[in-house]
C-alpha cells in the first residue's frame, strides 16, 4: 500500500473566518449607564464608599461621573431627577462605525438627537433615541477590545470593584414588539429566552459580539428599568463583594447566585436610590455566531434563576 506524501494530499488548514463585525447598529458593548438620583452626589458618595466605584468628577448641569476599575473614563453616571434609568450607552468600534449607525437610523426613520459637543465627559458625538417601550438609547465610539475587559483588566485587590458595566436588564409590557425591534432595528443578537409554559418569552437575552448579553428584557406590567449590572473580575470576587457589602450594610437582595442563562455568578443589591444593581462575573462568551444556537429554558426549570437552588424574593422579580 503506497502512501501520497504530495501537497495534495496533505490536510490543508483552511483560512480563518474573519471577526465577525457588529450587525445592525454595530453595537459592539455596553458603555456606561445614567441613572436618576435626586441628590447624584449622596448617590456618588454611597457608590464610592460602599459600592468600589471611583470617583471621575461631575459637570455643571449637576451630572456625577464614576470610573469602574477597567479602562473606560466612567461607566456610571447619577443626573438630577427622582429615579430611573436616563439612559444607557452603548458603545460602536470606531468613527466608521458611528457614522454608519447614523445612516441606518435615519433610513429606518427613528428619531434620533445627534449631539456634537464635546466635553471633559463627552468626547466625541452621540446619537439618542428610543426604542417602541420608550427605553433610552446612546450611541458613541468607544473602547472596543477583542476580548471582553473584564478578562483584560487586572484582578484590582480591593473589594468590592466593579470593573465595566456589560449588560442592563429592561422591564417590557409588548415583549414580542421589543424582541422584533432589538433584533431588527438594533441588530442585537440573541442568546436565550427563559419561557413562560405557552414558550412565550418571559425574558430575552441580547449580545452585541462575543459577551453573552448587553441587553435583556423581562415581561412585565410596566416598561423601565429592571437593574444593571457591572463586571467583577472572578467569582472569587464575587464573594468578596457579598462579604463586604453584608459587613457595610448594603441591601443585598438575592445571592451569591449562578444562573443558568450566561452562567454568570451574581450578587443583587441596591443603590443609593434603590436601583437594583447586579455584580457579577464569568458570563459566558460566545465565539461562533454560526453554529451558536439560542437556548430556551423554562421557567419551570429552578436552574434558569440559580443553578444552586435558590430563587430571588418577591422584591425582586
Amino acid at each position: 500500500m503506497s502512501v501520497d506524501t504530495g501537497a495534495e494530499a496533505m490536510q490543508i488548514p483552511r483560512p480563518l473566518a474573519p471577526v465577525t463585525k457588529p450587525k445592525g447598529l454595530g453595537i459592539f458593548r455596553t458603555g456606561h449607564v445614567s441613572l436618576f438620583s435626586p441628590d447624584p452626589a449622596a448617590s456618588a458618595e454611597y457608590a464610592v464608599s460602599h459600592l468600589g466605584f471611583l470617583p471621575a468628577g461631575n459637570d455643571d448641569e449637576g451630572r456625577h461621573y464614576l470610573a469602574g476599575h477597567g479602562p473606560d473614563a466612567y461607566s456610571l453616571v447619577y443626573s438630577p431627577g427622582v429615579s430611573g434609568l436616563e439612559a444607557i450607552s452603548y458603545i460602536v468600534p470606531d468613527d466608521a462605525a458611528f457614522e454608519e449607525a447614523a445612516s441606518t437610523l435615519a433610513r429606518a426613520e427613528v428619531d434620533v438627537v445627534r449631539n456634537e459637543g464635546t466635553s471633559r465627559f463627552r468626547p466625541g458625538p452621540t446619537l439618542s433615541f428610543r426604542t417602541p417601550a420608550g427605553h433610552p438609547i446612546e450611541l458613541r465610539v468607544g473602547h472596543a477590545p477583542e476580548v471582553p475587559v473584564a478578562a483584560s483588566t487586572r484582578r484590582p485587590e480591593a473589594a468590592p470593584a466593579p470593573i465595566a458595566s456589560d449588560h442592563v436588564v429592561l422591564r417590557t409590557v409588548d415583549m414580542e414588539g421589543e424582541i422584533e425591534y432589538v433584533k431588527t432595528k438594533l441588530g442585537l443578537m440573541e442568546s436565550s429566552q427563559i419561557q413562560l409554559p405557552d414558550s412565550s418569552a418571559l425574558m430575552a437575552f441580547f449580545r452585541g459580539s462575543k459577551l453573552y448579553h448587553c441587553m435583556a428584557l423581562a415581561r412585565a406590567d410596566v416598561n423601565g428599568l429592571h437593574h444593571v449590572q457591572f463586571t467583577v473580575k472572578d467569582g472569587a470576587a464575587v464573594l468578596e463583594t457579598f462579604e463586604s457589602m453584608t459587613r457595610s450594610g448594603v441591601e443585598v437582595l438575592w445571592g451569591p447566585v449562578r444562573h443558568g442563562p450566561g452562567h454568570n455568578m451574581a450578587v443583587y443589591f441596591r443603590d443609593h436610590v434603590g436601583h437594583i444593581m447586579e455584580f457579577s462575573s464569568e458570563e459566558m462568551t460566545i465565539l461562533d455566531d454560526e453554529n451558536y444556537s439560542p437556548m430556551h429554558w423554562s421557567v419551570t426549570d429552578p436552574r434558569s434563576a440559580d443553578e444552586w437552588g435558590t430563587f430571588p424574593p418577591e422584591s425582586f422579580t
